[in-house]
């Protein structure tokens, strides 16, 4: 497994990729002494300006979002006594789904559908989390993306689970069980497959990384708080 920085803000070379050369320069036009200076890493655009805070208090659940963000209850109901909404952006673009009370997980991987895959992004996050297995992690926001046959399948959410081990996965899981609302989700997708977000190298992955988008769903997700 690779993986990057935790900082969402940073983006690390692609693996695949050699490094910057900054060593002198060997250009004989050059003067002497002089030297090639490597080009500055290139920045994360800004967060919003203005932001606003999300409250639920029936399941004890907040996190702060963009003034212009739109929180709707999904279409499709959520189950029995759980929550599930839904954000998206100005234009109607859904980035976050945020649901309790997750069943139906599981399923085991034949070691053909085992995928390699890359951590782009891990911050802890201070959210309740029950899991004790031999997998178990503090829970953490994570941007993670796993290689296809000709393209990278990237997604973001939250996690108590290291995705596989020796570096390969196959069932990838944006999920964190909590004591007293179940199995809970905050990202783009419950699970990490091929036909998401989809990317040609993993240098574009890291390079959505420094949008605004990205920089305002890290702070938004990395904001809840579950008080339960």
């Amino acid at each position: 497994m690779t993986k990057a920085p935790t900082s969402g803000t940073s983006s690390s070379a692609d693996p695949t990729s050699s490094a910057t050369d900054a060593s002198p320069s060997s250009d004989p036009s050059s003067s002497s002494g002089s030297t090639s200076i490597a080009p500055a890493a290139p920045s994360a655009e800004s967060t919003a300006a203005v932001w606003k805070t999300f409250t639920d208090r029936r399941h004890s659940v907040r996190f702060e979002l963009p003034q212009d963000w739109t929180v709707q209850q999904d279409a499709d109901g959520p189950a029995a006594g759980a929550m599930n909404i839904v954000i998206k952006d100005p234009d109607g673009q859904r980035l976050a789904t945020l649901a309790t009370g997750i069943s139906g997980l599981g399923g085991a991987c034949a070691e053909e559908q085992m995928r390699p895959y890359t951590v782009l992004a891990s911050i802890p996050m201070d959210v309740p989390s029950t899991a004790t297995d031999a997998q178990a992690v503090s829970p953490r926001f994570v941007y993670r993306l796993i290689q296809g046959t000709n393209s990278f399948y990237a997604s973001y959410g939250i996690t108590d689970h290291a995705a596989g081990a020796n570096g390969t996965a196959c069932l990838i899981y944006n999920t964190v069980t909590g004591p007293s609302i179940g199995i809970y989700m905050f990202g783009d997708a419950l699970q990490l497959t091929p036909g998401g977000r989809t990317f040609n190298t993993i240098a574009e992955a890291q390079k959505y990384m420094l949008s605004a988008e990205f920089q305002n769903i890290q702070r938004m997700i990395t904001s809840l708080k579950i008080t339960a």
